[in-house]
């Protein structure tokens, strides 16, 4: 049985509707962050690089002057120009003609078929893309603390007690967290340069145990190898990902071919060199004062994990509490809680992919969605699904081309080394 004209025809009736009316008028529970930043203006973008100005530090020169005395020297802020490349991230979606047929001829049956594939697919591609707003830009999902013997069971890193784990960092979570079952994972070494074996595909996984299992061959995985996102012919670390918070908010590092040893292209970044503590007012309050200091800009937007909200607002007594406090965030989020300080208070956002033991303060203005494709079902001729050559089913792809770009650093920060419990951590 072959998909017929029809059917395809509605097919691509129904995909556009759906994408239209239902899906893009509604918000994902798990992807609020890639809803809080606004659009790239005042930019170029050259063939597969955006080109735009950033901010690094502002300028002195103000100064008291006595009657027909010289004026203080004209001086303006310091600005740069930052470069970065266009990242594409993709999500396939398949559906096999005898399904299609069939639930045609059922009343209802065929759009909620449709329907619920593309909910799936579209909700797996926003939280590819939320992920990779928090990652270090450098394609690793997670680190294998230790390795094991030559197997097709592999422990990624649990990310507590100073150990690697969620995005290959230090009191991360576990590695498991942005793992799904059906996933294709390909093992590099330390230095991301070495690929331990072709890529794999996730078939189980086993979250009390820390493992997941691959299909195929055994692999030998060593000491801190890390794990990336693959297709039959690349991965996130040849590819890219893009630019996030790991890397953006950082106080070190180049950004946007901008080194960090440029004065004012830093971010305020408390850290406790790997060994977690109990987050603290007085941590909580250095961090805004800093940022104030060193940018002039008060964050407004505190990111972190579910259970470090919670061990926050433990620290609130009822005089601090803010009552009628009636915020709502882009994209329809509510914030949970909020941070009282001297100039008002800042809403506070949990996100699920946020890596654990970590508070991300932000000026969202510091930062633009670089879309040269916004999120879309690929339509080329017309069409969001075409037949697959030499089988009963048609397909079509959601794609996104893309980049996080920072314009102003020194008006974010982080403080790590958070305690966490891991509420947020599937078990």
């Amino acid at each position: 049985m072959a998909v017929t004209v029809q059917t395809l025809t509605e097919l691509n009736d129904l995909a556009k509707d759906y994408f239209t009316n239902v899906y893009t008028q509604a918000y994902n529970t798990e992807t609020p962050l890639k809803s809080q930043f606004g659009k790239l203006e005042n930019a170029t973008f050259a063939g597969k690089k955006w080109i735009f100005g950033v901010k690094l530090m502002r300028g002195g020169g103000s100064a008291n002057a006595g009657a027909n005395k010289t004026l203080p020297d004209a001086k303006s802020g310091q600005f740069d120009q930052g470069e970065a490349t266009v990242k594409r991230t993709y999500t396939r979606l398949s559906m096999d003609g005898f399904a299609l047929e069939t639930t045609k001829s059922q009343t209802g049956a065929f759009k909620s078929a449709i329907g619920e594939a593309m909910q799936d697919r579209l909700e797996m591609h926003d939280k590819e893309v939320n992920r990779q707003m928090f990652c270090n830009g450098d394609g690793v999902l997670f680190s294998i603390t230790t390795g094991g013997a030559v197997s097709t069971t592999q422990t990624p890193g649990v990310g507590t007690g100073g150990a690697e784990g969620d995005y290959g960092v230090v009191n991360g979570g576990s590695g498991l967290k942005h793992l799904q079952i059906g996933d294709v994972i390909r093992l590099y070494d330390n230095a991301l340069t070495t690929p331990n074996g072709t890529a794999r595909a996730v078939v189980s996984i086993d979250y009390a145990a820390g493992t997941y299992v691959h299909d195929g061959a055994a692999i030998d995985a060593a000491d801190n190898d890390v794990a990336t996102r693959a297709t039959a012919d690349t991965d996130n670390i040849t590819a890219g990902e893009a630019t996030g918070l790991l890397k953006s908010v950082a106080a070190s590092g180049t950004l946007h071919t901008i080194p960090a040893t440029l004065k004012g292209w830093q971010s305020v970044v408390l850290s406790n060199s790997g060994t977690a503590r109990s987050i603290s007012d007085t941590l909580v309050m250095r961090m805004i004062t800093q940022i104030r200091a060193r940018s002039g800009k008060t964050p407004n937007l505190v990111v972190t994990s579910p259970s470090i909200v919670l061990k926050y607002s433990e620290l609130f007594t009822p005089l601090r509490r803010l009552d009628g406090f009636d915020v709502q965030l882009k994209g329809g989020y509510m914030p949970i809680q909020a941070i009282v300080h001297g100039g008002g208070a800042i809403p506070v956002m949990d996100d699920p992919s946020c890596p654990e033991g970590r508070m991300f303060f932000l000026n969202t203005s510091a930062f633009k969605l670089a879309d040269v494709v916004g999120t879309e079902m690929a339509s080329m001729d017309g069409a969001q699904f075409d037949r697959v050559t030499d089988k009963d089913a048609v397909e079509g792809y959601i794609r996104k081309y893309w980049e996080l770009i920072t314009v102003h650093r020194s008006a974010n920060g982080m403080i790590s080394d958070i305690s966490d419990d891991g509420i947020n951590e599937i078990s």
